[in-house]
């Protein structure tokens, strides 16, 4: 678990310029809003845009990679909404898992959900879904307290709610992956880290109300519905942030 840090920026522009911009405020210390806006939109676009990254064509990442975890997130949650936890992971043939202790059913729900982490996309996708797991999760240490968090946040619009955060996270894991190196070595690890921080302090404040005008309990999710649904969220999230 953890944030992916060996990349370089490409230096075409606009990139060039972007890393300039990022390296300065990171520099100058407290980030406002408006400032983690322009930032992580001028990010986006410098990546091809929303629309292109959700079609899986962004310049340094967005494979539907995300999408996929966003589907096993969805499709799994779903399922613990409607039938429950036990009888989800009895289904599945898991229900050895009952009973586990917390930090082991956290890290098979990892591997489960998220997949390999065989490249750079997949591995942003797994801290994505990792952050997502602690966020909601960090209250609970045992099987008991897991199954009762997730079977009340496995309903409609909590659900969105939480696919439209995960895409946040995985938009700032990226983020991270690009800038966090080059950051260490030009402000030092300390203003990296605090800038950083702010940076996901934004990204998880202007998504905390963020939802979608749709009915998502009859999505099939590892259909076609549930791709388009994932590519719409995805591309929603990015659009936020003006990309």
């Amino acid at each position: 678990m953890g944030t992916s840090k060996g990349y370089s920026a490409p230096t075409m522009p606009p990139w060039g310029e972007l890393k300039k911009s990022v390296t300065r405020f990171a520099d100058e210390g407290a980030l406002a809003p408006n400032s983690a806006k322009g930032i992580l939109g001028n990010y986006i676009r410098a990546n091809g845009g929303a629309q292109r990254i959700a079609q899986g064509g962004g310049t340094i990442g967005g494979g539907k990679i995300s999408q996929k975890v966003a589907g096993n997130i969805g499709g799994f949650f779903s399922s613990i909404g409607e039938l429950g936890f036990r009888e989800t992971l009895r289904q599945a043939g898991l229900e050895a898992l009952a009973g586990k202790p917390f930090k082991e059913i956290i890290y098979f729900l990892l591997d489960y959900l998220g997949g390999p982490s065989n490249t750079i996309d997949e591995v942003d996708a797994r801290n994505a879904l990792s952050r997502l797991l602690d966020e909601l999760l960090g209250d609970a240490d045992d099987f008991e307290s897991i199954e009762n968090i997730l079977e009340e946040k496995s309903q409609g619009e909590t659900l969105v709610n939480l696919l439209i955060l995960f895409f946040g996270y995985y938009l700032y894991e990226q983020f991270c992956r690009v800038f966090y190196e080059r950051l260490v070595t030009r402000v030092g690890e300390a203003k990296a880290e605090s800038f950083l921080g702010s940076i996901l302090d934004y990204i998880k404040e202007a998504l905390r109300f963020k939802s979608l005008d749709q009915d998502i309990s009859k999505i099939d999710w590892a259909g076609a519905e549930g791709q388009q649904l994932t590519d719409n969220m995805l591309q929603t999230t990015l659009e936020v942030f003006g990309g």
